[in-house]
């Protein structure tokens, strides 16, 4: 599984922010700090999943290194954390599992009524 990285940060009174300097456009937020992590793991997988259907591929992310390298990275980033987000492609259609259980259920009450 490919990883990338964010920049994680938090402007006073605003929620914290996540951006991926190698996928323009792909970002996520949340009240806290965890939160945001657990948001940007579903931006980064609806972002893939995004291109996939537009029929595009991802770009190769960038190490570590690579990225300090880049002024325009390390500007942005101005002391923020570097976290590796890690891309989990979902393997279930979360709306037809949903769908599928709830037709179960209403199979057996159909019986039992």
């Amino acid at each position: 599984m490919k990883s990338y990285f964010a920049i994680v940060h938090k402007d006073e009174g605003s929620a914290v922010g996540v951006v991926f300097p190698d996928l323009p456009g792909c970002f996520s937020a949340g009240d806290t700090y965890d939160k945001a992590i657990a948001n940007a793991h579903i931006a980064l997988r609806l972002y893939a999943e995004a291109e996939r259907n537009a029929g595009r591929q991802l770009p190769k992310p960038r190490t570590f290194e690579a990225l300090y390298r880049d002024h325009a990275v390390r500007e942005e980033a101005s002391g923020a954390p570097f976290v590796a987000i890690r891309l989990e492609e979902q393997t279930r259609d979360p709306v037809s599992s949903r769908a599928s259980i709830g037709t179960k259920s209403r199979k057996r009450s159909r019986k039992a009524g």
